[in-house]
C-alpha cells in the first residue's frame, strides 16, 4: 500500500496541473488609443458655454507650435465651432475676466492616435469636429 500511494497522488495531481495551465488569456482592445493634442498660439473669436440657453461656445487658434502629435498643424488656423461645452475647462490669465482676440493661449483636444499621421488639413478637420477639453489664456504677447 505504501508503494501505491505516490502513484495515486501523482495520478490525481497531473490532470489538475494540465487543466490549470490552459491557454493564456487574449488581450482585448477596449477602444482606439487616444492622445492629447496641445495647440499653442493666438486665440480669437472666443465665446464661452452659455448656461442660460444651453449653447456651446467656440474658439479659434492660429497654431504657432504644438506637441509632437499636432506638429502638422503649425501655421494653420483651427476653429472649434460649438465645441466649447459646459465641461470644457477655461483657465484665464491673472485678473482677466474674458479672452480677447490676440491673446496667447493653449487649446487641448483628445483625438485618436492614428490621426497624428494625417496631413495638416485632414488633421485640422478631425480636431475641429471634436470637443475642446481645455482653453488656457496666457494673456497678450509681450
Amino acid at each position: 500500500m505504501k508503494k501505491l500511494l505516490p502513484f495515486v497522488i501523482a495520478a490525481l495531481v497531473i490532470p489538475g496541473v494540465a487543466l490549470a495551465k490552459g491557454k493564456p488569456p487574449t488581450k482585448t482592445n477596449h477602444g482606439k488609443a487616444k492622445v492629447q493634442y496641445v495647440l499653442k498660439g493666438d486665440l480669437s473669436a472666443f465665446s464661452a458655454f452659455d448656461s442660460s440657453s444651453n449653447t456651446n461656445g467656440s474658439v479659434t487658434i492660429l497654431v504657432d507650435s504644438s506637441n509632437r502629435h499636432g506638429k502638422a498643424l503649425k501655421g494653420m488656423s483651427l476653429t472649434f465651432t460649438g465645441m466649447v461645452a459646459s465641461n470644457t475647462k477655461v483657465v484665464l490669465d491673472n485678473g482677466v475676466t474674458v479672452i480677447t482676440d490676440g491673446d496667447q493661449g493653449i487649446v487641448k483636444v483628445r483625438a485618436p492616435k492614428e490621426a497624428r499621421n494625417m496631413s495638416g488639413s485632414d488633421l485640422a478637420a478631425i480636431l475641429s469636429a471634436l470637443p475642446v477639453r481645455q482653453v488656457i489664456d496666457q494673456g497678450t504677447a509681450s
